[in-house]
Parts: structure tokens; C-alpha cells; sequence
């Protein structure tokens, strides 16, 4: 079975488990018939947004983070490592002081600490790349506390909640607009297909191939941008997910690399799973999906970490 069936089938029993779950369980049939009935609360109020924003978000982040580790050829350089969400969070908050918009806002931030990132690392090697996206993504952290100090208490506590990675004021026509990026998105990711599945051959390899080098970073770099900036001003800053979805897709799906719309529905596999498990820990106070994909996240960047040093001893 192809790896984009094997994950679609997975997405679609977590889906189907996400609107089933929750303080109170639904059977199947009510379900379908809730799906149907738009006078039902439990479904289409409480939990359809938070579901459909959860595969819009998982799918975008996903897509972004393979196609950043295939850029780069780097398993580390994914957006939540590198300062991208960061970044975006930083241009999110000070958009809302200066009363911009909030989108624009979100895609220059990400865009500066990319930029930033490939500015200072320039030549000095994959370990540098990310040792100045972790400092790039703590420095946008800190001038978005900073920043939300000098703020009203009520925004405070709105924003504490968004910086969480919280999907409770999940809503359709959120979901809808993310998932239409994505799907502009995977449109190029198909137009330009060729050209992608040649990330891990090495650069020499891909100018013998034919391959446009600039364009296609400038491709990349753009999709990453704006498909970052998208997920975190629908959901927050979630951390780990893109960074973990296109290892595990390969690793489950046996797809090879880049495995971008594997990595893809991993993502949406992964953050809706994330969401499920935050409503089902705590049902009277939900948890932020934030906090449970760091708890799924962060242990897998030690594993990794441990595995690779056990390859190179």
C-alpha cells in the first residue's frame, strides 16, 4: 500500500475518534448523524472546528518541515527549531500593537528570522544553521515577553493562551482558509515535484539534473514561510510537530525522501492526535495541544539525537 494511503487511512480513523471523544462519548452513529444535523452542539460547535484546524494546521506544518530538512538536507532545521514559529509569534504580537494585520505580520517575522538564520550561518555548516536558529528563536521569544508585559492584563491572558498552542476558539471558516493555503501549497509542491524529489541528492547533483538552485530555494523558502505563518496564526506555536512529522511518515510509511505529502499527513496525524489526548486528560479544563505535542516532541528530539550519536561512535 502507497504511504499517502496508509496515512490518509490513519488520519481518517483519528479523525473520526477526535469527533467521537471528548467528556462525553459518542457511538458511531451519532456521529454520522451529528455530521449531518447542524442543530447538533457537541459536533459542529465543540468539536468539527477543532478538528478540521487541527489536520489545516498538522498538514501545513508537516509540508513545511519536510521541505525545510530537504532544503537544507538537515533533520534539525525544521521551523519550530530554527526560530521560524518564533518569529512569527513575535511579528503576531507586535502586528496587534500596531494594529496591522495580523497575517502580514506573522509572514514577516517568520521571514526576518529565516533570513537571519541564513545570514549568520552562511557557510559555516549544518550544526551552526541550527545552533543560530535556536538563538534566533530565543531571542523572538524574549522580545515577545517582553513585549506582552507592557500589555493589558485581559490581553495577557489571551495571548498567554494562544503562545500555548491552543485550538479552543477554533473555528470553520479558520480552518477552511488554512486548508486552502495548503492546498495552493501542494499544488506547487506537484508543479515543482520533480525538481523537489532531488533535495537529498546534494547540490552538484541537482545542477547536472537541470535544477533552477535559486529558484527553487526561493520556492521553498517561500511555502515554508507562509505555510508557518499560517498554522501559527490559527493555532499558536505549536512546537516539535514539524520537526518530527517527516521522520516518523518515513519511518511508519516507509516512504522515501523528502516524503513530502507523507510528512504532510503525518502532521495532520499528529496534532490531531495532540488535541484528542489534551480534551481526553482533562475534560473539564481542556490542556493547550501545545503543551501535549511538546510532551510527544521533545523526547523524540532526545532519541534522535541519541540515535545519531550511536551511528557516528
Amino acid at each position: 500500500m502507497k504511504p499517502v494511503i496508509k496515512l490518509s487511512l490513519a488520519l481518517g480513523c483519528l479523525v473520526f475518534l477526535a469527533l467521537s471523544g471528548g467528556r462525553d462519548w459518542l457511538v458511531p452513529a451519532d456521529v454520522w448523524h451529528g455530521l449531518w444535523s447542524t442543530e447538533n452542539f457537541v459536533i459542529h460547535v465543540l468539536r468539527l472546528p477543532r478538528t478540521a484546524l487541527a489536520v489545516a494546521a498538522g498538514l501545513a506544518l508537516g509540508l513545511a518541515g519536510a521541505l525545510m530538512q530537504g532544503l537544507t538536507r538537515n533533520p534539525l532545521a525544521t521551523p519550530d527549531v530554527i526560530g521560524l514559529v518564533q518569529g512569527a509569534s513575535l511579528g503576531h504580537i507586535m502586528a496587534l500593537g500596531l494594529g496591522a494585520s495580523v497575517f502580514l505580520g506573522e509572514t514577516v517575522g517568520a521571514a526576518f528570522a529565516l533570513f537571519a538564520v541564513i545570514a549568520l550561518a552562511r557557510e559555516q555548516g549544518p550544526i551552526a544553521f541550527v545552533l543560530y536558529g535556536i538563538g534566533v528563536g530565543a531571542t523572538a521569544s524574549a522580545a515577545t515577553t517582553v513585549i506582552l508585559l507592557r500589555a493589558p492584563d485581559a490581553t495577557i491572558t489571551q495571548m498567554m493562551l494562544w503562545l500555548s498552542g491552543s485550538l479552543a476558539r477554533a473555528d470553520l471558516a479558520t480552518a477552511g482558509a488554512l486548508f486552502g493555503g495548503v492546498v495552493c501549497a501542494g499544488l506547487i509542491v506537484l508543479w515543482r515535484a520533480r525538481e523537489l524529489r532531488t533535495l537529498w541528492l546534494g547540490d552538484d547533483v541537482m545542477i547536472g539534473l537541470g535544477v533552477h538552485l535559486p529558484l527553487l530555494r526561493f520556492t521553498v523558502l517561500g511555502l515554508v514561510t507562509l505555510l508557518t505563518a499560517g498554522a501559527t496564526l490559527a493555532v499558536g506555536p505549536i512546537g516539535f510537530l514539524a520537526f518530527t512529522a517527516a521522520p516518523l511518515a518515513r519511518a511508519v510509511s516507509g516512504a522515501e525522501p523528502p516524503a513530502l505529502f507523507p510528512a504532510a499527513l503525518m502532521g495532520a496525524c499528529l496534532l490531531t492526535a495532540a488535541d484528542l489526548a489534551a480534551r481526553l486528560i482533562a475534560p473539564l479544563v481542556t490542556l493547550p495541544t501545545g503543551l501535549i505535542m511538546t510532551l510527544i516532541g521533545a523526547p523524540y528530539l532526545i532519541f534522535f539525537l541519541w540515535s545519531e550519536k550511536r551511528k557516528t561512535a
